[in-house]
């Protein structure tokens, strides 16, 4: 959100980290793409990076393939500039990308593709227009894209494919009224913006050559102040967290313009101020992380007609004021950034079930105000 936007987010935040002024949505909390099979991998080299808002660096840590505990990389927390509020990795997963909300700036990491560790690349950060809120790239790794709250806009950048690098193109994209999260259909075909003080989704088509986003369809009304969408890696449908309202609004997509249609019985209840959404890799399961109610929802998917339904068990607890939820595409891990507390709640899930179980040794300590988070699918192998 706003630096200066005086709602009850930014009033808790204030409460817990003195120096903390500025709020935002995580973005593209969907995982990476994979890389092409031309690349050799190593599966046994998962990775989670936390940007931590009140902290202003990343942490990073790896993920144990077998029993999902967390080991902090070295060098870890890495600096950023002030108040990072949205991470994402390149589809190749060679490098990271942080919106720093506070310095109105992105930060561009190189990941080691042997260990993880993240070196700040050349020139960075970059310039990014006043207030970015989220940072998304595109399928294929040539694009990356900006909401720019207050200014009601998209910014859209060409990514040097040899150092990483980002190059702003001059055209910007209208938005609605205080844009959030920002998030590409798998197929790289649509992109979807949460527009906060709107209540709806923005709906557009992407140019493959230039990268511009297209307005394709009419906006998708939500419940009240949606935050987050993502995107079942099918391409089916589409789910907004609505802060405002403790829902979750489902919609499928039209194949051909992305418009989006409201799925029967939604908006289905969540926990209190539902804030990051995410679905595994296979659409079978949705999980909301409720940061008023410190918990995490966990949604069985039909996937007829992408209608929700709460699994046994859930809500799950999760510590102080959940922020981000991530799902491994690989290994059966979930992983919820609790801001309030300064840690990282992880979970075994049950592949019949969809049940979570606490990971013992969780939670795990990361810096101050963990924002949101992404996990590399693997390490690149040369």
């Amino acid at each position: 959100m706003d630096i200066n936007n005086k709602t009850c987010r930014s009033v808790f935040i204030s409460l817990f980290y003195f120096s903390v002024f500025s709020l935002s949505i995580i973005c593209s909390a969907n995982a990476a793409s994979k890389p092409s099979s031309s690349i050799s991998l190593n599966n046994q080299s998962h990775y989670v990076y936390s940007a931590n808002q009140a902290a202003h660096n990343v942490s990073a840590f790896r993920i144990n393939p077998v029993n999902g505990n967390l080991t902090e990389l070295k060098g870890s927390p890495y600096k950023t500039g002030e108040y990072p509020v949205s991470i994402v990795t390149s589809p190749n997963n060679k490098y990271v990308y942080v919106a720093n909300q506070g310095s109105d700036t992105v930060s561009v990491f190189h990941i080691d593709p042997i260990n993880g560790v993240l070196k700040e690349i050349q020139d960075s950060p970059f310039a990014a227009g006043k207030y970015p809120d989220a940072i998304t790239v595109s399928p294929n790794g040539k694009f990356a894209y900006v909401t720019n709250e207050n200014a009601n806009l998209i910014i859209t950048f060409i990514i040097d494919q040899e150092t990483g690098a980002l190059n702003k193109i001059d055209k910007t994209v209208a938005t609605g009224k205080h844009p959030i999260s920002i998030n590409i259909s798998p197929n790289g075909k649509f992109a979807y913006v949460s527009n906060f003080y709107g209540h709806n989704l923005s709906v557009y088509m992407i140019n493959p050559e230039t990268g511009i986003f297209e307005s394709s369809a009419a906006d998708a009304k939500t419940d009240e102040r949606p935050i987050y969408v993502t995107i079942t890696a099918d391409n089916r449908f589409a789910y907004s967290s609505n802060y405002g309202s403790t829902t979750v609004s489902a919609f499928s997509i039209n194949q051909a313009t992305g418009g989006l249609t409201e799925v029967k019985g939604s908006p289905f209840m969540a926990g209190a101020q539902p804030y990051s959404v995410t679905t595994d890799k296979a659409s079978n399961y949705l999980y909301a992380a409720n940061w008023g109610s410190h918990d995490l929802s966990v949604f069985k998917i039909n996937s007829e007609n992408g209608e929700l339904k709460e699994i046994k068990g859930s809500p799950y607890n999760t510590g102080w004021f959940p922020y981000a939820v991530v799902r491994d595409d690989d290994k059966p891990y979930v992983y919820v950034a609790n801001n309030g507390e300064g840690t990282i709640s992880a979970y075994h899930v049950d592949d019949k079930s969809g049940a979570l179980e606490s990971i013992k040794g969780s939670p795990y300590q990361t810096e101050l105000g963990p924002y949101s988070m992404i996990i590399s699918g693997f390490a690149m192998v040369d």
